[in-house]
């Protein structure tokens, strides 16, 4: 006989609260706000830095910059490119991490309002992590254009000068133009397939680790559970990691491979 505790598997729709102003406020909304207020308590925490640290809050915060930093170098392999995106992909280092994580803490999300849950973790949320991929690969598009120019840029995906030159070669050279044409067109398919990509990896991964939660609670009240929770903590950190680790892979493919970028380029 299982030891067992009653649970529902989470909605996959984010849940409404109440409304302000006719606005619609879900369970969603109220953890990121809970987020953002977390991050400004830090950041205000991390204005009180010294030169030299006299706290172990100090310390693990100088740790996590250095490594994030000298990983996205890793990524880019540039010192200009990791100073012109750090910032971007630091941020959702931080974001997605805390969004990630802070699901795990015990009964946090378990807290319900009108019968619902009060707080949902917001990568559980299609909406948030949809929006997330979107506004990065915009700003990764404005980025390749500033860098390449906007006729350099059109000219990666709509490549009519190449069939001119390629026909002037010869009959040969010029039909295989126009395959790089219709390949310039995927491309376009491509640059949206990330949006997907990118928001559904997020979000499939994170709100199947709080289903599979949420059965195996259901079946094993103890001892299981915990050791779920640590491969949900796994996860956690990785899709952070891979979703910050695929925005700067994109970003490189977006600029100039031999000219570096500056510092203001986001």
């Amino acid at each position: 006989m299982f030891l067992q505790v009653q649970t529902d598997n989470p909605p996959l729709q984010p849940e409404t609260l109440f409304h302000i102003a006719g606005w619609p406020i879900t369970n969603t909304q109220i953890m990121l706000w809970l987020i953002l207020i977390l991050l400004v308590i830090i950041f205000f925490k991390i204005k009180k830095f010294q030169l030299k640290p006299d706290c172990k809050f100090q310390h693990v915060a100088e740790m996590l910059y250095e490594g994030m930093r000298g990983f996205i170098q890793q990524l880019t392999g540039s010192k200009k490119h990791t100073e012109a995106i750090f910032p971007l992909i630091g941020a959702i280092f931080i974001f997605i991490g805390f969004s990630n994580l802070i699901g795990l803490i015990p009964l946090l999300t378990s807290i319900t309002y009108q019968g619902a849950a009060l707080l949902r973790t917001p990568t559980n949320d299609f909406n948030t992590t949809f929006s997330l991929a979107l506004s990065m690969i915009i700003l990764i598009q404005i980025t390749s254009m500033k860098n390449w120019g906007v006729w350099g840029y059109l000219a990666k995906y709509i490549k009519i000068k190449e069939i001119f030159l390629g026909f002037k070669k010869g009959i040969g050279s010029g039909f295989m133009a126009i395959i790089e044409f219709f390949i310039g067109l995927l491309d376009i398919i491509s640059e949206i397939a990330k949006v997907i990509s990118l928001s559904l990896r997020l979000f499939g991964n994170m709100y199947a680790g709080e289903v599979m939660a949420a059965i195996i609670l259901g079946a094993f009240a103890y001892g299981l559970p915990s050791i779920w929770l640590a491969m949900n903590l796994l996860v956690a950190v990785v899709q952070t990691v891979v979703f910050g680790s695929l925005t700067a892979a994109y970003y490189m493919m977006a600029v100039k491979p031999e000219e570096a970028t500056n510092k203001n380029q986001f």
